[in-house]
């Protein structure tokens, strides 16, 4: 417990050290050149980063500012050119008030991302949080944004999105598995270096992954080495998502339904009178479970503790609707597939015909088969 409460004591100290660096007051000098001037030597290397440039940690604070605003200022194309869709609308309401926005508490997300950039930067004015652009960035943003920016802007925020709706339903993902998937539903190449900055650019903005080596992890999964393991155990190949439910599985904190799920949530709510956000955050509870490979037994009783249930044969029809629930979950370990699709996969039998060695060979020589493949 005690390390807990230094780990969390650790964390909120982290968090108001980054809140100071970014709420710091705003004065007239609203230039590139004066917001680098504030940030540390580690923030201007990780605005380099995003550019792909090097050097910076042996030049001086000075030489560095300097260099950066340089880097802004010539690329900021490859900036704008891997930006999702909604983060050009943010940058783009930017603009329509001079670069100076009053900050909005759903908003952070995008600040951090522009910050990490150079393009956008945070300050506090007359005791009010804004959102800056600095002046020499303006005009030279407002020019790249055109009909055929926001077309590649809108297909990375879909590639995003369906790279994270595989990782959603499959849990753990290799880069090859996810640009081959990629490539068979938007029905085009992509070059590894695109996907390896959309991939980072959606754990920065928030999707509901992380990149874990040379692997892509879903969040909520607690034994990577474990689905991987049962992934490659598996006999069945990956289940075959079109791109439209990949795009609406990526979402961030999208959970699965179903009938059999929905069916629950409404026994459940006419028994019982409980919240239905509790009981969607319970059911979602149960599906992850499920999903982590917690024994289904162990997942049942779980979710029912929560319930004052009156009766065994009451318990017993929760028992086995929750089993029908369990089955219909879509699985890290079955990659993608539901154990009831298995279970039918399973049981389908191949009716071979029985051919007699006089009979016409199959191969359509002509010959009986006896003469020919038989």
């Amino acid at each position: 417990m005690e390390d807990k409460n230094k780990l969390q004591e650790e964390i909120t100290k982290a968090d108001f050290k980054n809140a100071e660096k970014m709420w710091k007051s705003l004065d007239e000098d609203c230039t590139l050149n004066s917001f680098l001037e504030k940030m540390t030597k580690d923030e201007l290397v990780k605005i380099a980063k995003k550019y792909s440039v090097r050097g910076i940690t042996t030049l001086k604070k000075a030489e560095a500012v300097e260099r950066i605003k340089e880097v802004v200022l010539n690329k900021v194309s490859i900036a704008l050119e891997l930006m999702e869709e909604s983060t050009l609308k943010f940058v783009e309401e930017l603009l329509n008030v001079s670069g100076l926005k009053k900050y909005e508490c759903n908003e952070l997300i995008y600040i951090n991302y522009l910050r990490n950039r150079g393009l956008a930067f945070s300050g506090i004015k007359e005791e009010e949080a804004f959102v800056v652009m600095p002046e020499e960035l303006k005009e030279v943003i407002s020019k790249q944004i055109n009909k055929e920016l926001k077309e590649k802007v809108r297909l990375n925020e879909e590639v995003t999105k369906a790279i994270a709706g595989m990782v959603y339903y499959y849990g753990v993902c290799s880069f090859d598995l996810i640009k081959s998937n990629l490539e068979n539903i938007f029905g085009k190449t992509f070059e590894v270096s695109y996907l390896n900055g959309l991939i980072a650019n959606g754990e920065e903005l928030g999707y509901d992954y992380v990149i874990d080596g040379d692997m892509i992890c879903h969040i909520d999964v607690e034994d990577v080495d474990n689905i991987m393991k049962l992934q490659k155990d598996a006999k069945n190949d990956y289940y075959k998502f079109d791109k439209k439910s990949l795009i609406k599985a990526g979402k961030i904190d999208f959970v699965e339904e179903n009938k059999q799920g929905n069916k629950l949530e409404k026994v459940l709510g006419e028994l019982f009178v409980i919240d239905k956000n509790i009981l969607r955050e319970e059911m979602d509870g149960f599906i992850v479970a499920i999903k982590n490979e917690v024994a289904k037994e162990e997942a049942i009783d779980i979710f029912l503790q929560a319930y004052e249930i009156q009766s065994d044969e009451e318990r017993k029809i929760f028992i086995y609707e929750l089993e029908l629930f369990a089955k219909s979950i879509r699985r890290w370990s079955l990659k993608g597939y539901t154990e009831d699709e298995i279970a039918k996969l399973q049981s389908r039998v191949v009716n071979v015909v029985k051919i007699g060695r006089n009979d016409p060979c199959i191969c359509g020589s002509g010959k009986k088969y006896k003469k020919c493949c038989g």
